[in-house]
Order: C-alpha cells, then structure tokens, then sequence
C-alpha cells in the first residue's frame, strides 16, 4: 500500500523506493516503511512555538513577510528546529521576526494545546519587556506593541486562535497570568485553565 495523498513523504528520501505503510503489530500505523532500506518515516504533528511579549498593558506583533498569510497579523511563533529546547524556539522566533532579544530565563511557560486541523501541538511563554523597541526581521514586515483595542483584528493571520489571543489579553489585564490547556478542534474551542 503506497502512501495516501495526505502523506509528507512517498518516496524514501535515502534510497527513493516507494513508501509502504508500516504494519506494527498487525495493525496499519500512520506511518510508513521503506521496504528496501528498512528507514521508518512517521508523519506527526508539527511542533510550533510561541512567546506573548508585553510592555505594559500591550503585547508584541508581527506583520507576515511570507506565506501563507503574508501581510497578515501574527503573535511571534514559529515551528521548532530539531535539536532545539522549546524555550530556544520561542527565544529564536521573536528575534527573528521583531528583533527583540529575550532573556530565556524570564520565559515564563503558558499554554500548551494541539491544533488539530492544522496538525500541531504548540507551546506558548509569556514575558514582559521594559521597552517597546522592536525592529521586523526578514520575515516581517513589520512589528509593535499594540493593545487590545490596538489589534487590527480583521487583519489577524490565523483567527482561529484569536480566543487565545484573548486570554493572553485578559490575562495581562488582569496582572495573573494563568497556565492553560487548549485544543482546537472540530467541535471547536476548549479552554481548560491547569495552574
């Protein structure tokens, strides 16, 4: 059985043979064997990682410099790099995208969820900065600090996380912020404060 439309891979990337799913235990896994070279290759969620930046009352935005969704507005994420701590990714994201160098040991952890439609499990860190300075790296056009009433929420580049957003916003208000597990899924959003 060759790999299904939905696969990343269908052919081995070290000998080119075509990918076959992998039986484990009598059972067809979402992963896929290479029958000539014996090289297992699963196709998982994604890991993204993320950092809610504030100064004061506002949080750290960037304006998508690259697809998908270029133009568009975006907390600081991306996907995590192998070999690379989680607090790494999220520290490396925002320089990258505004220019704000973090001190990793001021992350503070702050949600973590799947995404299921998308096929990712994030992790999200909260900070807080003492100055808005901020500069768009190559992959913004541009960045600041905006807040609540600030966003140009009709121009929010993934809006099926905008309840999230939210909460970071209330969170901020509020001077607490929480520990939360979310899922985004078909039946929607669930929110479950953890700590």
């Amino acid at each position: 059985m060759t790999p299904p439309d939905s696969a990343i891979l269908k052919f081995c990337p070290h000998c080119a043979s075509p990918l076959i799913r992998h039986e484990v235990g009598g059972e067809l896994r979402r992963h896929w064997i290479c029958p000539r070279c014996s090289k297992i290759h699963i196709d998982h969620p994604m890991i993204v990682t993320n950092c809610f930046v504030a100064c004061g009352k506002r949080l750290l935005w960037v304006q998508r410099a690259i697809a998908p969704r270029r133009g568009l507005w975006a907390i600081p994420g991306g996907f995590l790099e192998n070999g690379e701590r989680l607090e790494d990714g999220a520290v490396r994201e925002v320089r990258e995208e505004a220019g704000v160098m973090l001190e990793q040991d001021r992350l503070r952890f702050y949600m973590v969820g799947t995404l299921v439609s998308f096929s990712q499990v994030y992790f999200a860190y909260v900070t807080r900065v003492g100055s808005e300075h901020c500069s768009p790296g190559p992959e913004s056009m541009a960045c600041g600090f905006f807040a609540r009433d600030e966003v140009p929420w009709d121009e929010v580049a993934y809006p099926e996380v905008n309840e999230h957003i939210l909460q970071a916003y209330d969170d901020l208000e509020s001077g607490r912020f929480g520990l939360w597990e979310t899922e985004l899924g078909q039946r929607g959003l669930r929110r479950v404060r953890i700590g």
